[in-house]
């Protein structure tokens, strides 16, 4: 059965759906609870198709606060909230006693990959500190001496034409692949650096340096970017997990406890995922045409190939 030109007209004559708001009445109740909605934590809406960073505040007992961003966005991030409820049965029906005090398990798991974004902690101030720290730990150099992640991800496919005569170079060990990694900016020292930062927090939290100077607020505050919120937090728990198949790679799952969640003080942090692609030199090329050609070029380094084109996921988004 097909459509008329009548049904097609009476489609684009149906009124338009209004915004959320108008269509909650418009009554004072309503406006009530979408201002005590808001007062928690607003959302940004834009935020949905962006990649947003994710990362710590220390505030010390003395000096400035700092900000130490995680080198790559987790790949896994699990936020429970506890609340403060109970529920009594007697015997003239059920009891509910609640209180505003909540809390918040959050566990993060990522990877530092190889050539991350952020690795040093950085200035108190987020937006700031995100422009700071946008240095990538990858080199930037022609390929003349075999693959290498620094030349892989050239910005032109004339590179990806030298793959077929480099990839056997490679593959026979000889010559030598030149180093496409800044080791002062690579995933090894941004493990370090933020295990570092997190055991110097608690070390500061613990007042071990025997400072009696007042705070300037909450030792450590996780802030997250991607759902415009942040919370006071407590390191409960760091671990490292290192594999066979990955020995270069640095796993990581952090355990904090969180309370007082609110709207990110500074929420300017520019979209990282497009910057990420211009470091690797993928802004501009069709992700699908490079792949078919690198495919037809080099078979024998197949292998070499789908590593360094999954990079991108290693590398950081």
């Amino acid at each position: 059965m097909g459509f008329s030109l009548s049904d097609i007209k009476n489609i684009f004559d149906r009124p338009k759906p209004q915004p959320q708001s108008a269509n909650l009445g418009g009554t004072a109740a309503n406006a009530d609870v979408i201002d005590a909605m808001d007062s928690i934590y607003e959302v940004d809406n834009d935020n949905w198709y962006t990649a947003k960073p994710y990362g710590f505040k220390f505030n010390p007992r003395s000096g400035s606060s700092v900000i130490m961003f995680l080198p790559i966005n987790p790949s896994n991030l699990t936020i429970t909230t506890n609340f403060a409820t109970n529920v009594i049965s007697t015997l003239y029906g059920t009891v509910e006693e609640h209180s505003d005090v909540r809390y918040y398990d959050i566990t993060i798991e990522g990877t530092t990959g190889f050539a991350p974004k952020y690795v040093d902690p950085q200035g108190s101030d987020a937006t700031v500190a995100a422009q700071m720290g946008r240095r990538s730990g990858r080199s930037s150099f022609a390929v003349t001496q075999g693959i290498s992640l620094g030349g892989f991800f050239s910005k032109t496919l004339a590179t990806v034409n030298a793959i077929k005569g480099k990839a056997s170079d490679l593959l026979n060990g000889s010559p030598k692949p030149k180093s496409g990694i800044d080791a002062d900016n690579s995933g090894y020292a941004a493990f370090h650096n933020l295990y570092r930062f997190l055991l110097a927090y608690k070390k500061d939290a613990a007042g071990v340096n025997g400072s009696t100077l007042p705070r300037k607020g909450h030792p450590l505050t996780f802030f997250n970017y991607k759902d415009n919120n942040e919370y006071d937090v407590a390191v409960k728990g760091f671990s490292l997990r290192k594999s066979a198949d990955n020995p270069m790679l640095y796993n990581y799952s952090i355990q904090l406890r969180g309370y007082n969640i609110r709207t990110v003080s500074s929420g300017d942090v520019a979209d990282d995922l497009n910057q990420r692609l211009k470091d690797l030199g993928l802004d501009g090329v069709d992700g699908s045409s490079i792949l078919g050609d690198i495919k037809s070029i080099s078979n024998s380094a197949k292998g070499i190939v789908g590593a360094a084109v999954g990079g991108i996921n290693i590398l950081g988004r």
